[in-house]
């Protein structure tokens, strides 16, 4: 493995020019190489290291790389037409944007150098950007026996019976729980408890034996009976989970989150963020009226209200709140690390700041079914500058 001044000696002599045919393909093979990844990752638009170099050449190639060293402030403005630029290696500045361009002119001019293959000879493909997709439609259910469903590998029509209660897996992938005919087979107690998890990366929705309808965000879950039985239904979450709960005035329904803290409810929509990274649990009102407990204290929610904890938040923007349910990533008012949170949930990474990350706030929205490159692309245009490695680790750059 070359030493670390090999990387700048040749760095340095590609751009004041003096590369020679022989050096171009030593330089190129060293842009492959973990070590010169490591020393230079964090002056190196890493998308540009794996792209696909042929449509640099040419006069775009040519304009990009002296735009980026014109922005770079690395020489004066003058013209924007010059075919190269000459500087000594003395005078040389490693600048994060002229070494990006740099990086893709030394990889179109190895381009140029290598031999070309005969007609109908198939090139040898690029090298892919790595990306991961999307979450999707996953979840596993935990039954009163403690017997595992994989709900994403169950066949739409499937079912179990248990407690006295069917539970169907439905043509659109969701569940729901309706009592079971008299004919049917039965497993375990209806007041066994049963649980629905989503990982990192899912999504679910289910309907509860008595028509409330839930559905759970990445990294959530759901603990509730088979069928309720008794004056109330209480059920318990972790993560985030937005419910519309059926009517029943003299059964209230009752979500427990942790030894602390519980929602009360007659009929009603909301949604509730529970994640134990997020500094509190949130509950946003969308229609009807919620009673709120932490430890002694309570309050009663009115539409479009949120609390945190159990003290009032004020009106909040529901829509945003709910844009998860809508398949949507809404940034507005939220910090970098706040939007960073969802995103790591919704495609299992792990994020690593390489410096203090100022606590700014972000604009827009994206929708979930991008691929993470897509949505690095869309951050980048926020000005937050992120890349991927391996092991699903996220580097957040300063």
């Amino acid at each position: 493995m070359p030493a670390s001044n090999s990387y700048d000696e040749l760095i340095e002599r590609f751009i004041s020019e003096r590369l020679t045919a022989e050096e171009i393909p030593l330089f190129f093979s060293f842009l492959e190489e973990e070590a010169f990844r490591a020393r230079y990752a964090n002056r190196i638009d890493m998308d540009f290291l794996e792209a696909e170099w042929t449509g640099w050449l040419g006069k775009q190639q040519r304009d990009r790389l002296y735009g980026n060293i014109i922005r770079a402030g690395n020489i004066p403005v003058g013209n924007t037409d010059a075919p190269a630029i000459k500087r000594s290696p003395a005078k040389v500045r490693w600048l994060a944007a002229a070494a990006a361009a740099m990086l893709v002119l030394a990889m179109g001019v190895y381009y140029l150098l290598q031999p070309k293959p005969l007609t109908g000879v198939a090139e040898t493909p690029a090298t892919p950007v790595r990306d991961l997709p999307p979450g999707g439609n996953k979840a596993v259910l935990i039954l009163g026996d403690k017997s595992v469903v994989s709900l994403d590998s169950l066949g739409n029509g499937a079912s179990v019976v248990q407690g006295g209660m069917k539970i169907i897996k439905g043509a659109d992938g969701n569940i729901r729980y309706v009592p079971a005919g008299a004919n049917e087979s039965s497993t375990g107690e209806a007041e066994l408890e049963n649980v629905v998890k989503t990982p990192r990366g899912g999504q679910y929705q289910l309907i509860l034996a008595d028509g409330t309808q839930v559905w759970l965000n990445a990294a959530s879950s759901i603990t509730f009976p088979a069928r309720f039985a008794g004056h109330q239904r209480n059920v318990s979450i972790t993560g985030e989970a937005y419910f519309e709960v059926a009517p029943d005035k003299d059964r209230p329904f009752i979500i427990n989150i942790g030894p602390q803290n519980k929602v009360e409810v007659l009929g009603t929509h909301f949604n509730i963020n529970a994640y134990n990274d997020e500094h509190a649990v949130t509950t946003t009102l969308l229609e009807g009226k919620v009673k709120v407990t932490e430890g002694n204290a309570s309050l009663i929610l009115r539409p479009g209200q949120q609390s945190l904890g159990a003290q009032m938040n004020g009106t909040v923007d529901v829509g945003q709140v709910m844009s998860w349910k809508n398949k949507v990533f809404s940034f507005d008012g939220k910090t970098l690390k706040q939007v960073l949170r969802e995103l790591a949930r919704w495609y299992d990474l792990t994020v690593v700041y390489e410096k203090d990350i100022p606590d700014i706030k972000l604009r827009g929205e994206m929708g979930m079914n991008l691929s993470l490159q897509q949505v690095i692309k869309g951050l980048a245009d926020l000005e937050v500058n992120c890349r991927l490695e391996p092991g699903n680790r996220l580097v957040v750059l300063p």
